[in-house]
């Protein structure tokens, strides 16, 4: 008796660990969970370039809608602001942004219009915005990322103007 006991034990040992060792091996809960990372962040790289984009077309360059730099504070960082704020008072002895060191530096071009010509991902939360500046290439360094559903950009980097 003791033995049939101890086989129907040894069965449903068996047949439990089999069946718990099979959902372990089962991994679609473990590939939904890296098909979501990948996929925010995919959303978290296509929010920041349609920020740096707007950021550019509409603040920068002017080019599509002038916008009011105030609108879009809240995005940068405090050290940012400051830079932005000292460079603007230097310049006009007053009060506004120096949007202008998000360009080249350059005050004359060979052309009129300026735009963005690509925007790269570069790992580590930073992305490089390539640019025409009235017909001059440029680049600036932005490190941005999503906080709290919004791009915030916390420093950068203007490769044209070193």
């Amino acid at each position: 008796m003791k033995r049939i006991i101890f086989s129907v034990f040894i069965l449903y040992a068996y047949v439990g660990f089999s069946s718990c060792g099979g959902l372990l091996l089962k991994t679609p809960f473990k590939k939904s969970m890296e098909e979501t990372t990948e996929s925010v962040s995919v959303n978290e790289q296509n929010q920041v370039n349609a920020f740096l984009q707007e950021l550019y077309d509409k603040y920068v360059f002017w080019s599509d809608r002038v916008g009011n730099f105030e609108d879009v504070v809240e995005h940068f960082s405090p050290e940012i602001l400051t830079k932005l704020r000292k460079a603007y008072e230097y310049e006009y002895d007053g009060s506004g942004y120096a949007v202008w060191l998000f360009r080249t530096g350059a005050q004359d071009g060979p052309e009129d219009k300026s735009k963005v010509t690509s925007i790269s991902t570069e790992g580590d939360d930073w992305y490089t915005v390539f640019f025409s500046d009235m017909g001059i290439k440029g680049s600036c360094r932005f490190h941005a990322k999503l906080v709290d559903g919004k791009v915030f950009v916390s420093e950068f980097e203007n490769g044209s103007m070193k």
